[in-house]
C-alpha cells in the first residue's frame, strides 16, 4: 500500500482507535472523493467523504494555450 498524506488524524467513529486502514479510495466526481477505512481494533469499516470546491478547468482552458503555441 502506498503512504498517503491526511492532514488530520483519522480514527474509528465506532470505538475511536487510532489503528485505522485505508482500503481504498474512490473519485465520485470531480469533486469528491470517498475513503474506505478499516478499524484493527474492533473490526468496523466506514467511510469518510473529501470534497474541494476548486472550479475544474475546462478542455477549451486546458488546450488553447498549449496549441495557440504551437502556430508558426
Amino acid at each position: 500500500m502506498l503512504p498517503i498524506s491526511i492532514r488530520h488524524r483519522i480514527e474509528c467513529v465506532r470505538c475511536g482507535s487510532g489503528l485505522v486502514t485505508l482500503e481504498w479510495h474512490k473519485r465520485v466526481n470531480a469533486n469528491e472523493v470517498q475513503n474506505h477505512w478499516h478499524c484493527w481494533h474492533c473490526k468496523h469499516q466506514f467511510v469518510s467523504i473529501i470534497t474541494s470546491d476548486e472550479r475544474v478547468p475546462s478542455v477549451d482552458e486546458i488546450t488553447k494555450p498549449f496549441f495557440t503555441s504551437l502556430l508558426v
